[in-house]
């Protein structure tokens, strides 16, 4: 076939929307809405706050701490660090025999996927979180409670301010680091061990590559490690929270890779 061949088969007059796998992303989109306006609607679930005891609760007792990475910075970090490696990848590797047409949609698809799996794992991590209502190790500090007549507990600061302090399961730096780290480590070793070898670079280059970049092949999940780290050094997170939420990242991670180099790989088999 010549490299006119579209993606997944079709033909080389057929619109861009068939070539650019957008329709899942799309539903993506649509479900992550619904997920962040249930939970900007909704308040967390009280069934922790209304078993918590200051006087025996030390887990929560901890001191409030700024964050070493807000959780904006981080969604650009990791969006920037995509783009980044995605493209220095895919440029450096173009191939001559492919159009320009076809290598930006290799990318447009590549980048979607990536987008696809964060937004996934964000709106899991959104509706498990306002559902359980895990107190955060700060909460005390967040919520300045106070003994009432009754020897029951309750919080003398703003409901928005101790309410955010009750959605610590799972860790959204967590999932949100551990999508981006493993979707790209993935991706990486993909094109490390499984893409073909480019025309420019010869054989005996290849294998030194193969065995120096599988280290540096990792980066992205150690970043990812880190994040979740700080999470727990910050008394924002149990170590529970980003366990669970690194798995929901990894899982969310592996099913979206795998449906987006499905489609990388049987279009580089069709030229």
């Amino acid at each position: 076939m010549t490299s006119d061949t579209l993606v997944m088969g079709s033909t080389p007059n057929e619109s861009l929307w068939l070539q650019v796998h957008w329709v899942s992303p799309l539903m993506t989109l649509i479900f992550w809405i619904v997920s962040v306006s249930w939970g900007l609607s909704t308040t967390p679930s009280y069934r922790y706050l209304n078993t918590y005891n200051p006087t025996i609760s030390e887990a929560t007792s901890h001191p409030y701490q700024q964050d070493t990475i807000s959780y904006p910075a981080l969604c650009g970090a990791c969006a920037a660090f995509w783009i980044v490696v995605v493209a220095a990848v895919e440029f450096s590797l173009k191939r001559h025999d492919v159009t320009n047409r076809l290598f930006y949609i290799r990318l447009a698809n590549l980048s979607l996927g990536c987008l696809e799996a964060v937004l996934l794992s964000i709106a899991a991590t959104n509706l498990i979180k306002f559902n359980v209502g895990y107190l955060r190790p700060n909460f005390a500090a967040m919520c300045q409670p106070v003994l009432k007549a009754d020897n029951t507990y309750e919080c003398t600061s703003p409901p928005s301010k101790f309410q955010a302090a009750m959605i610590s399961f799972p860790s959204g730096h967590a999932s949100t680091g551990a999508t981006t780290g493993l979707y790209t480590t993935i991706y990486l070793l993909w094109t490390l061990y499984c893409r073909a070898r480019p025309a420019n670079i010869s054989p005996k280059a290849m294998i030194w590559c193969r065995q120096t970049l599988f280290i540096p092949s990792l980066l992205p999940v150690f970043l990812a490690f880190t994040v979740a780290v700080t999470r727990v050094t910050d008394w924002k997170h149990h170590t529970i929270d980003i366990t669970m939420g690194t798995l929901i990242g990894f899982f969310f991670a592996c099913v979206t890779a795998f449906r987006v180099l499905s489609i990388v790989i049987a279009s580089d088999n069709s030229l």
